[in-house]
């Protein structure tokens, strides 16, 4: 028996990183969200019992894979941020990183949206606490606008960016139902759209005298 943790430690992370590799492999080449997580063990050379050990079930295992794609997309894209821009500008920025990672493998995240939507469990909850994540750094993002005399003072920065992520992922599920994921109408339609929030629709007083 090894009794080095550090080996087996390292032994298993090894064996996720292989099994996620493969499913991202199957999924993204098949398109196929009935595809048995039996397929995914034969190609990660590993027993089906094994990828139990590391996920409870498919959702999971895809949700996994999301997970570990857009930690480093969206690492790149906050790296990329353009300082000197508009809060509009940057929050474009984010969306067009993002929109144009999911168009290169539309099958795979057709897939993985699907399947984590409503995801359940310990990987159901994590799902909801990465995007939550998300909103709270463009609700800084937001403050800073804020800070600066961009936004009006007494705007409520974080229920403002629960509704730029809505709008944003309502485009990416329009791309993504698309035959093929074109990112520029779908950044297009988003910065008009974010100009209207931005904009308004209630009408000031002022504009009524």
């Amino acid at each position: 028996m090894d009794r080095n943790p550090t080996r087996r430690k390292a032994a298993a992370m090894e064996t996720r990183r292989i099994i996620l590799e493969a499913a991202k492999e199957i999924y993204s080449a098949e398109a196929d969200a009935e595809a048995p997580i039996s397929r995914v063990a034969r190609k990660a050379g590993v027993a089906e019992g094994t990828i139990f050990v590391h996920f409870p079930d498919k959702p999971s295992l895809l949700a996994a894979t999301l997970e570990d794609e857009l930690e480093r997309v969206l690492a790149d894209a906050w790296a990329g941020l353009p300082a000197d821009a508009t809060c509009r500008e940057q929050l474009l920025h984010l969306a067009r990183e993002l929109y144009a990672f999911y168009s290169r493998r539309p099958p795979l995240f057709r897939v993985l949206i699907k399947e984590s939507l409503f995801l359940r469990g310990e990987w159901g909850k994590r799902t909801v606490a990465y995007t939550l994540r998300f909103v709270g750094h463009v609700a800084e993002m937001m403050e800073r606008a804020k800070a600066r005399g961009e936004y009006r003072r007494d705007v409520d920065s974080l229920p403002a960016a629960r509704g730029f992520f809505g709008l944003y992922f309502l485009e990416l599920l329009a791309g993504l139902n698309e035959e093929v994921f074109d990112p520029a109408p779908a950044l297009d339609r988003l910065g008009e759209a974010l100009a209207q929030f931005e904009k308004g629709l209630v009408r000031n007083t002022e504009d009524a005298q």
